[in-house]
């Protein structure tokens, strides 16, 4: 069932929530001029424990040099999807899921989100406070380890 279902959550977009959707868009396309153009000078992602590489990441070099490239490179396959948006004035949260493949030919595994995006006075996007269910990334790395000392005993 999508999130947007079971919360029947018929919001139109508000200038806030445009820009998080625009924002999503152009992550997606890796447009970074419309990227810079959305985010403040000096961003936050503060990125819930537990999850890969989580922590609080400052500013647009520690989270497009740092934090994305050592998080994609953990997944052959790893994208988010954004349902539901809900707009609260300075604040914009999203629901969604991470759709993610850890190794060439296994199958996808899908992960809830929450992103709540800070907004500023001039509409410019301060950052992030992820949180996820990040136990299916746990049990991947677990498997994975276990096979890994399985096959090494072998």
């Amino acid at each position: 069932m999508e999130i947007s279902t079971f919360l029947e959550h018929q919001e139109k977009d508000t200038q806030n929530v445009k820009r998080v959707k625009a924002f999503y868009r152009a992550a997606k396309e890796k447009d970074s001029e419309t990227i810079t153009k959305l985010l403040v000078d000096d961003p936050v992602w503060s990125v819930s424990p537990g999850f890969p590489d989580g922590g609080i990441y400052r500013g647009l070099a520690e989270i497009f040099h740092s934090f994305y490239p050592s998080l994609l490179s953990r997944f052959y396959y790893f994208d988010a999807f954004p349902d539901v948006y809900i707009d609260g004035g300075d604040v914009v949260t999203v629901l969604g899921y991470y759709k993610f493949i850890k190794k060439e030919g296994e199958s996808s595994k899908l992960v809830r989100f929450s992103h709540t995006w800070g907004i500023d006075n001039d509409g410019r996007i301060k950052g992030v406070w992820q949180v996820a269910d990040s136990a299916q990334l746990i049990t991947s790395n677990k498997t994975d380890a276990t096979d890994a000392q399985s096959r090494a005993a072998d």
